[in-house]
C-alpha cells in the first residue's frame, strides 16, 4: 500500500506553525483590541444549514464535502465559518448586539487543486452581528488595514464596492430575473481569472447576450478614489433607485472610512463582487499591490440568518486569506522559533539526573530549556545546542558538581564563567 496524503490536503512542518502560531496570536491581539471576542463552531453541520437558500450559493455546495451519517441524515464539512455563525446566532435568542466575533479555524471545500491551493484551508474571520449601520463596516475594513499592516505583508488596497449598485447596473441593462442577475454576478467575480472568450461564454450561460455582456463589463470597469466614481455613477444613472440606494451607503461609508484614517487605503471597484451569494451590500477586499494577489475579503450579508430565524438580523464580517499570508511570510523568511534559553550539557552519564534537575530548576524560573535525550557524547551535544540557537550551555561536570558549580558558556559571546549550582537551583 502506498502511503501518502489524501489529495488537496496538506502536512504543516514546524516553520509552518511558527509562522501560523505567530501569525494568529498578532491578529487576535488586534481582534480584542476593537472588541471582538472568540467562539468556536464544529466542523460538521447539517446540510439543510449549509445547503440553505441565503447561504453559500450552487459554486460552494457543489464544492462541498458531505455524507450520509450513521441515522441517514445529511451533513456535511463547513465550507467557510460564516454560515456556522449565522447557525450559532439563531440558537441562541439572548445573545447580545452588536456580536462581535472572531474565529480561526479549518474550512473545506471540494475544488480542484493548484499550487498555493487546497481542499482543506484555515480561515480566520471576525463579524459584527446586529448593527445595521455602514458603521460596522468601516470598523471591518479599519481592522483589516490594522491587521495587515501589524503583520508586515508590504504594500496593499482595499477594494470596495457595493453590490445594490451593481444589480442596480445590471437592472438598467435590463437584467432583472434572480437568476440571470446571480449568474451575472458569478460571472463579474471571474472577470481576472477568465479571458473574455471564457467570460462570454459565461454570460451566455444565463442568457446574457454578447452586446449585452459588453455593456455589462464596460459599466462596472469603473474604479478609482471614492468621490470620483460616485461622482461619475450619479451623472450616468441619475434615476436608479438601487444605484442611488448602494452610493447612499458608499457615501456615509467613506465618512466613517475618512474617521478611521484608512480612506488612503481604499480604492472604489465596481468589478468586485465576492463570488459567495449571500452578500447584500457593502463588499470589499484586500489585495498586495504587487501581484494584486487577495489576501482578505467580505462583506454584508443582512438576509442569510433571517432565512434561519424570525426576523432579519444585519450582519458584516470578512475574513483573512490566512494561507496566502503565511506563504508570503515565509518566503521573506519570516520564522520566530522560540529561543533556546539554556541547553544543559550532560557531561558523563553518571551526571544525567542532576542535568535533568538543573534544567527543570531553569524551567521553573520560566527559561526555554533543553537537555540530552539521546545519550550523545559531549561534543555532540554542544553541536546540537549550537544548531538549536541555544543562547546559553550549562555544563553540569563530574568535577564542578562535587564543588557545587556548573560551567556557563554564553554561545553568543563566546565566554565561559563558573556558577555556583545554588544559584541555578534557587536554594
Amino acid at each position: 500500500m502506498k502511503i501518502e496524503k489524501v489529495k488537496g490536503m496538506r502536512d504543516y512542518d514546524t516553520d509552518d506553525m511558527l509562522i501560523r502560531r505567530n501569525v494568529v496570536a498578532m491578529v487576535e491581539k488586534i481582534f480584542e483590541k476593537r472588541g471582538f471576542v472568540p467562539i468556536e463552531t464544529p466542523a460538521l453541520e447539517k446540510w439543510d444549514v449549509l445547503a440553505g437558500k441565503d447561504a453559500g450559493g450552487r459554486d460552494i455546495i457543489e464544492q462541498t464535502f458531505n455524507f450520509l451519517d450513521q441515522g441517514e441524515r445529511r451533513i456535511g464539512l463547513r465550507y467557510d465559518l460564516t454560515v456556522p455563525l449565522v447557525r450559532y446566532v439563531s440558537e441562541r435568542s439572548n445573545i447580545g448586539f452588536p456580536f462581535k466575533r472572531y474565529q480561526y479555524g479549518r474550512v473545506w471545500r471540494y475544488e480542484e487543486t493548484r499550487k498555493g491551493r487546497y481542499r482543506e484551508f484555515y480561515q480566520f474571520d471576525i463579524d459584527v452581528v446586529g448593527a445595521q449601520s455602514v458603521a460596522a463596516d468601516a470598523e471591518c475594513i479599519a481592522t483589516i488595514v490594522d491587521a495587515l499592516g501589524e503583520i508586515g505583508v508590504g504594500r496593499f488596497k482595499i477594494l470596495i464596492s457595493n453590490r445594490k449598485i451593481v444589480e442596480g447596473v445590471l437592472n438598467f441593462l435590463g437584467i432583472k430575473s434572480k437568476k440571470q442577475i446571480e449568474g451575472a454576478m458569478r460571472t463579474i467575480d471571474k472577470i481576472e481569472k477568465l479571458s473574455s472568450v471564457q467570460l462570454y461564454a459565461e454570460f451566455k450561460r444565463y442568457g446574457i447576450e454578447r452586446v449585452q455582456a459588453g455593456e455589462i463589463l464596460n459599466a462596472l470597469s469603473r474604479k478609482g478614489k471614492p468621490a470620483e466614481v460616485i461622482r461619475t455613477m450619479l451623472k450616468e444613472f441619475p434615476d436608479n433607485d438601487k444605484v442611488l440606494e448602494g452610493i447612499g451607503e458608499f457615501e456615509k461609508l467613506v465618512d466613517y472610512l475618512d474617521a478611521y484614517g484608512v480612506t488612503s487605503k481604499c480604492v472604489f471597484d465596481l468589478s468586485l463582487v465576492r463570488g459567495l451569494g449571500y452578500y447584500t451590500g457593502c463588499v470589499f477586499e484586500a489585495r498586495l499591490d504587487a501581484g494584486g494577489d487577495s489576501i482578505a475579503g467580505g462583506g454584508r450579508y443582512d438576509k442569510v440568518i433571517g432565512s434561519l430565524v424570525s426576523r432579519e438580523i444585519p450582519a458584516v464580517g470578512f475574513s483573512l486569506g490566512i494561507e496566502r499570508i503565511l506563504n508570503i511570510l515565509k518566503e521573506k523568511d519570516y520564522v520566530k522559533r522560540p529561543v533556546c534559553d539554556y541547553f544543559v550539557v550532560c557531561a558523563g552519564d553518571e551526571m544525567k539526573f542532576s542535568a535533568i534537575k538543573i534544567a527543570e530548576a531553569l524551567r521553573a524560573e520560566g527559561m526555554i530549556v533543553e537537555t540530552d535525550l539521546m545519550g550523545r557524547n559531549f561534543s555532540n551535544q554542544m553541536k546540537y545546542a549550537n544548531r538549536i540557537g541555544a543562547k546559553k550551555v550549562v555544563i553540569a561536570g563530574q568535577k564542578e558538581m562535587a564543588q557545587g558549580k556548573v560551567v556557563v558558556r554564553d554561545m553568543i559571546k563566546g565566554k565561559e564563567t563558573i556558577v555556583e549550582v545554588e544559584r541555578i537551583l534557587g536554594v
